[in-house]
């Protein structure tokens, strides 16, 4: 099986593309942009859980803030260590 058709099967069904849940654009580890949040669940210096509309992610680091929210875009500063789906 080609590549092509691996990442077609992985992300289409019945020949529609299915939506990702979220899109996140890492700056190094200074920063991030998290695209398709519904809500924040919880914040911290240390951890910052975003809601998915399946699922939540799991932001970690150090000195963690948020820097922008607004209409599902989220901007996060500080040294991120790991994104986790959960």
């Amino acid at each position: 099986m080609s590549l092509i058709e691996e990442i077609k099967n992985c992300f289409c069904k019945n020949e529609i593309p299915v939506e990702p849940a979220y899109r996140a654009v890492l700056f190094g580890d200074s920063a991030g942009y998290f695209e398709n949040v519904k809500s924040i669940v919880s914040y911290g210096e240390c951890e910052i859980i975003l809601a998915l509309s399946k699922g939540c992610l799991k932001i970690t680091g150090e000195k963690l803030y948020i820097k922008k929210y607004c209409l599902g875009d989220v901007a996060i500063c500080g040294k991120i260590k790991g994104l986790e789906r959960i």
